[in-house]
């Protein structure tokens, strides 16, 4: 029976080997010819061993399950976890367990200041959502009225200019910003007791800018009673703004009371229009 290849025909080859060399070398001693024949016989031994291991060495770290009893598949020799090593490197992991470090340019940022601010974050967002929605109801078609669609967007991105503004103000000290849900503007401005559907959204406007007027007053108390001069001064930026506002509104409605329903509404349409275009 043939045995096969593994470690006891190994050591029987190393023990042909050693056994030609001692013979060799004691034959040699005796007859020339008798040397080379012993020579010949270990080249020829040592070859087959070599052969052997050399079949032995190439056999494959993975072979199919037909190859071995029992249809198991040697994976031993297979880096997988290199391998998977380096497919982690592919993709973005963030790293656990860190913490956002603290504000470093926060100084006299008292947290009452800050949620304030965030709640007039909301404020002005909600203002430019309400004139936006009026954007939207005179730009229809069963409408009509470009100028003052063009007026309200314009007053919808002013809006919100603030908001980003007063965003960045909360960062440069220290702050951090919390968005929260808008309030839904009502969608549908049409006429209510024979009032045309431009006098309520001038209403609608000159509301607006007085609540905003009386939110950033709010803020500027709070701001004196926190001992934050700073904050005081940077809402002061806003009031005269703000007053001239409450002031055009209030033109406007009265502009619109005059004129009425008919033409008159046609007319102030155009000068709404041409205003926003020379801005």
């Amino acid at each position: 029976v043939r045995r096969s290849d593994g470690p006891i025909e190994m050591m029987r080859s190393v023990l042909i080997v050693a056994v030609s060399f001692c013979v060799l070398r004691d034959a040699s001693a005796f007859s020339p010819a008798a040397s080379m024949v012993l020579g010949a016989n270990l080249r020829a031994t040592a070859n087959i061993a070599c052969s052997r291991q050399i079949r032995s060495a190439m056999r494959p770290a993975l072979r199919m399950a037909g190859e071995q009893p029992k249809q198991v598949i040697d994976f031993g020799k297979v880096g997988f976890a290199e391998a998977d090593n380096q497919m982690r490197s592919l993709v973005f992991q963030p790293e656990g367990g860190e913490i956002e470090p603290e504000s470093r340019c926060r100084v006299n940022w008292d947290i009452k200041l800050e949620q304030a601010l965030n709640d007039h974050i909301n404020v002005e967002y909600t203002a430019s959502y309400a004139y936006h929605a009026l954007f939207s109801y005179f730009d229809r078609d069963t409408v009509g009225l470009a100028g003052h669609a063009k007026f309200f967007a314009g007053q919808s991105v002013e809006e919100r200019g603030h908001a980003e503004e007063f965003m960045r103000y909360q960062n440069i000290r220290g702050g951090k910003v919390v968005l929260k849900p808008l309030a839904v503007p009502d969608m549908q401005f049409a006429s209510v007791d024979g009032a045309s559907d431009a006098l309520y959204a001038f209403e609608l406007a000159l509301m607006l800018e007085k609540f905003i007027y009386k939110k950033l007053l709010d803020l500027h108390a709070l701001g004196a009673d926190c001992e934050d001069p700073q904050f005081c001064d940077e809402i002061e930026n806003y009031l005269g703004e703000q007053v001239r506002a409450i002031k055009d509104m209030a033109s406007y409605v009265a502009q619109v009371k005059r004129l009425g329903t008919g033409h008159g509404v046609w007319d102030l349409d155009k000068t709404l229009g041409d205003r926003v275009e020379a801005v």
